[in-house]
């Protein structure tokens, strides 16, 4: 019974992540589109979710999970080699981006500034906070052998390829394989900064990619 109670609070944390920041990105995005000027638009994407992720941390912050360390999280240095191998992969994969990845494509080009915001900072944060943390926080808050540590990475990194809207199995890989690296981070640490770091570089060099196109 505890266990659906807690898998319940997450999917309200999933749902408010996808409809309350989704409704925060949108809103800024359909006055830009209606000739809003980004002066006045990108402070209020600022306040807003900033107070979201804000208030998703706090709420994170009310329980406590318990990692101990297994041969999943001995190393600190293994999320980022994980991290570097993806990469270093995707370029003999071939071309193909996401309907996620075109979207991030088309904004960064025609609102980079605010696309900056959007991509390098809020998303690791928000993602961070909703696909390894309150996931970790309420259903899998004992992490107390590898058995669980591993079930954990292995759901987190399905979360977080299907909200990305892959389209191929290629997509879908790749973007597990993101998720696997950051649900490193975060149980090789027992929290979100070693994560939402990672997760922000990476954009961040996805980011820079995009604008020298």
């Amino acid at each position: 019974m505890k266990t659906l109670k807690n898998i319940g609070w997450f999917v309200l944390a999933f749902l408010s992540f996808l409809f309350i920041y989704g409704f925060i990105q949108a809103l800024p995005l359909i006055a830009l589109g209606s000739g809003a000027p980004i002066v006045g638009v990108l402070p209020l994407y600022i306040l807003l979710a900033g107070a979201f992720t804000f208030l998703t941390y706090k709420w994170y912050k009310t329980g406590t999970v318990t990692i101990e360390k297994t041969g999943l999280n001995k190393y600190i240095w293994l999320p980022a080699l994980v991290w570097i191998l993806i990469i270093v992969v995707q370029t003999f994969l071939p071309n193909d981006p996401s309907v996620s990845q075109q979207t991030a494509e088309q904004l960064t080009h025609n609102q980079p500034l605010f696309s900056f915001f959007m991509i390098v900072v809020f998303a690791p944060l928000t993602e961070e906070l909703t696909f390894r943390g309150m996931l970790a926080r309420y259903v899998f808050p004992q992490q107390d052998n590898v058995k669980q540590t591993a079930l954990f990475l292995l759901v987190s990194s399905i979360i977080f390829a299907l909200v990305h809207f892959p389209g191929t199995p290629q997509q879908f890989l790749v973007y597990a394989s993101l998720g696997f690296s950051l649900g490193l981070a975060y149980v090789s640490k027992g929290g979100l900064a070693y994560s939402m770091g990672l997760h922000a570089l990476n954009n961040l060099i996805s980011f820079v990619m995009i604008m020298m196109l």
